[in-house]
C-alpha cells in the first residue's frame, strides 16, 4: 500500500495534462502494480483517454486507454483478484515501423522519432483508419 504522499503523487501523475507524464506512469504501473485499490478510481478515468503515447519494446503506438487498461488488469493479477477487464472499440497497439510503413503509403510524412510517430498516428485516428478490437483480458 502507498504512503499518502505516494498516492498524491501517482494521482498527480495520472491527471497531468502532459499524455507522456500519464503514459509513463501508467508504465510503471503495468510493470510494477501498486495493490492499493485507492488507485483504482484514478487509472478507470483513463479507460475513455484516447490520447496516443508511445510505448514497449519495440515501440508501439497505442491509446492512454489500452495502458490503462492493461493497468487495472495488472492489478487484479497481483492482488489475485479474477476480475477480468474488457474495453470496447479499442485501437491495437502499432509497431512503430509498421506505422511508418501505413503512413507511407498513405502519403503522410514520418519519421521514426516519438513526436513523428505520434503525429501520423492522430492523423489515422482523426480518418478512422487505424485497427479496432474488443481488448478482453481474463485471468
Amino acid at each position: 500500500m502507498y504512503t499518502d504522499s505516494e498516492l498524491a503523487e501517482t494521482i498527480a501523475a495520472l491527471q497531468d495534462p502532459n499524455p507522456s507524464e500519464r503514459a509513463a506512469m501508467l508504465k510503471a504501473l503495468w510493470a510494477w502494480p501498486a495493490q492499493d485499490d485507492r488507485l483504482l478510481p484514478h487509472i478507470r478515468e483513463l479507460l475513455d483517454d484516447t490520447t496516443p503515447c508511445v510505448f514497449g519494446t519495440p515501440m508501439r503506438v497505442g491509446e492512454i486507454r489500452w495502458l490503462a487498461a492493461q493497468v487495472i488488469f495488472a492489478e487484479f493479477k497481483a492482488q489475485k483478484r479474477k476480475e477480468s477487464v474488457r474495453l470496447d472499440r479499442a485501437v491495437v497497439p502499432i509497431k512503430s515501423d509498421e506505422l511508418i510503413g501505413l503512413a507511407q503509403q498513405a502519403g503522410i510524412a514520418t519519421d521514426s522519432t516519438p513526436t513523428a510517430l505520434l503525429n501520423a498516428f492522430v492523423k489515422f485516428q482523426e480518418l478512422g483508419q487505424l485497427p479496432i478490437t474488443t481488448l478482453e483480458l481474463v485471468p
